[in-house]
């Protein structure tokens, strides 16, 4: 089959093989005004980090919280309310006040229960395991982001022509390899009750010089990944090639795949494994610690 100028439809060929086509701080100890203030409204006082109780005065809270928060800072040069233009210079006495406070994390939505002081906030919403994903296909133009349970779901239903395969040990074929220009191969591996992301990228590093890297990524956590490692097997003509590492998760972004942990292919090497300008990549996914039989 002729590849196409758009990403295109990935075909199923017997049983386990795929088909895919390219394409500052005050005494703690005295009590102020404040503190009164925040025992009144129920808002933990002293910056501990927990999960969120049930406030005694939740409007209250929410209104001290709000005071602190502009959703729209960002974009904005004049102050909505009062006309001033805004600059970077330090609020101390907000800062004061939000020292006293406790914040839900804003990844609450996606069910993070967290409540942290003002100076942790950020710092934990970086790394919130309840932070949305974003949207693994090799296309910049989705922008789907949401809950790790919702990646796979919208994967398929928005990305039709990527493939789904189901079991530890399959077939991953690569159509056109040596068609010019960059291109990607991409299929989903099923098994072990998880998603893998299988990939297999075209690069052009310079003019006459093009790389292949082929790897596994797994739509789930980082900490999920770490226990799985993948096998990449390549065979024809008495050779053998493989390949062992551990599958990144989708959580885990590259810029460049030159620093990366992937498969690398030189195009004379790809041309010893093609078969009619077709390569066959073995995947096997196991549990760590288990031997690849």
């Amino acid at each position: 089959m002729q590849p196409r100028l758009e990403r295109p439809s990935t075909e199923v060929i017997p049983q386990t093989a795929a088909v895919a086509l390219p394409k500052d701080q005050d005494n703690p100890e005295q009590e102020t005004p404040l503190d009164q203030l925040m025992e009144k409204s129920g808002c933990s006082v002293g910056g501990s980090i927990g999960d969120c109780d049930k406030p005694k005065d939740t409007a209250t809270r929410e209104f001290l919280v709000s005071l602190l928060e502009c959703p729209c800072r960002n974009k904005l040069t004049v102050c909505p309310v009062c006309r001033v233009t805004l600059c970077n210079i330090r609020n101390l006495a907000m800062e004061k006040v939000g020292s006293k406070l406790i914040f839900p994390c804003k990844h609450a939505l996606y069910g993070c229960r967290m409540c942290l002081s003002y100076t942790d906030k950020r710092s934990h919403e970086n790394d919130c395991d309840f932070r949305p994903y974003f949207c693994p296909y090799p296309d910049e133009k989705c922008v789907w982001q949401g809950a790790l349970k919702d990646v796979y779901k919208h994967f398929v239903s928005t990305h039709p022509n990527v493939i789904t395969m189901e079991g530890t040990d399959i077939i991953f074929l690569a159509t056109n390899v040596n068609q010019a220009g960059a291109l990607d191969w991409t299929m989903i591996q099923s098994c072990h009750g998880r998603h893998f992301l299988l990939s297999l990228e075209k690069v052009l590093l310079a003019e006459g010089c093009q790389q292949y890297f082929a790897a596994c990524r797994m739509i789930g956590s980082v900490r999920d990944a770490a226990e799985f490692d993948y096998f990449i097997s390549l065979e024809a003509n008495n050779r053998t090639l493989n390949w062992k590492s551990k599958p990144r998760s989708i959580r885990q972004s590259f810029v460049t795949y030159t620093n990366e942990d992937f498969l690398v292919l030189n195009k004379s090497t790809v041309k010893l494994f093609a078969d009619n300008n077709n390569l066959a990549l073995n995947i096997i996914i196991m549990k760590a610690g288990e031997k690849n039989p």
